[in-house]
């Protein structure tokens, strides 16, 4: 139950990070060589890395929330 837990905190900080990195990037459009987007607008700000981050994170979270719940006997 505590693995469950500790999945269900890394995937809420993996969404909140994506979910407040892409609003940066709405509010703040950018063109990166051509590149335009969210994409266009993470490469211009030097966000990639933290979005590709909090991303992993959260699929990290659930993994484990995933694990715990229907795999672990």
């Amino acid at each position: 139950m505590k693995k469950m837990i500790l999945g269900a905190l890394f995937f809420g900080v993996g969404f909140v990070g994506v979910l407040a990195l892409s609003i940066v990037a709405a509010f703040n459009p950018w063109s990166y060589n051509g590149i335009g987007g969210l994409r266009g607008s993470l490469l211009g700000t030097g966000m990639m890395f933290p979005f590709i981050l909090f991303f992993a994170i959260g699929v990290v979270g659930i993994v484990i929330c995933v694990y715990e719940a229907y795999i672990k006997k």
